[in-house]
């Protein structure tokens, strides 16, 4: 159990030390309740549906005081299926609706395509998965031009109990995620960084439900500020 806390203190200092918060632009702090179902589509097929909100609870910009209130302004469905290759390699696409109000000026509407690859391999309690993403985007606001975000995310999740995640038990998931506009002007430059540490608990065969910190960040302009989003996600899982 003293291992298990130093971990988890290990990844809460790595997530919110990664990068200094001096100087910087703009810092939210946010919400983000999730809804996923699962299901089998015979032995290699599965489908999947997910929902979520992000609302803002508070704000601080660089020079002013920080501001706090409850103001939802993403909310995302998405819809896939996937076909396992072989036990370690999945290949998935999907669809994904999104209402906007972010950092932009008006309201927007996007509509999302996207293609995934995904690896995952055990060792012993341990599982590491990688997952590649591209998606394709449209914007309301940009007369639903294409954008084009690629997506890497390496992960790490393990039981606390024991070789084996059972009901009832608890175990920790670790990621990571890089996302970039491949194709447009200083895509590394513009970069987002995402990093999430979770303590999930396995309620039966049929339900999980995981809760955890994600720290997103990215450069916002030229000059180098940067917009940091610190989430308190919170995930309930059914199949």
């Amino acid at each position: 159990m003293r291992t298990t806390k130093i971990y988890l203190a290990t990844i809460c200092i790595g997530l919110f030390a990664s990068s200094p918060l001096v100087g910087q632009s703009r810092t939210t702090i946010e919400l983000l309740p999730q809804l996923s179902w699962n299901g089998e589509l015979g032995s290699r097929w599965s489908w999947s549906l997910n929902t979520s909100l992000e609302s803002g609870l508070s704000e601080k910009a660089e020079g002013r005081a920080a501001v706090g209130e409850f103001s939802p302004h993403t909310y995302n469905f998405q819809g896939g299926l996937a076909c396992q290759l072989t036990n370690d390699v999945n290949l998935s696409g999907g669809y994904q609706f999104g209402w906007r109000d972010l950092d932009e000026d008006e309201r927007d509407i996007e509509h999302r395509s996207l293609q995934q690859l995904s690896w995952a391999r055990r060792w012993g309690k341990y599982r590491a998965r990688l997952r590649a993403r591209a998606e394709q985007r449209f914007f309301r606001s940009e007369n639903w031009a294409v954008r084009h975000r690629w997506r890497l995310r390496p992960s790490l999740d393990f039981p606390l109990q024991g070789e084996r995640l059972d009901p009832r038990e608890t175990y920790l998931n670790a990621q990571a995620e890089w996302l970039a506009n491949i194709f447009e002007e200083s895509p590394l430059y513009y970069r987002e960084t995402r990093l999430y540490a979770g303590l999930g608990w396995q309620i039966n065969e049929h339900y999980k439900l995981e809760n955890g910190l994600e720290w997103r960040n990215r450069r916002s302009d030229a000059e180098g500020n940067r917009r940091h989003r610190f989430l308190y996600r919170i995930t309930f899982t059914f199949r």
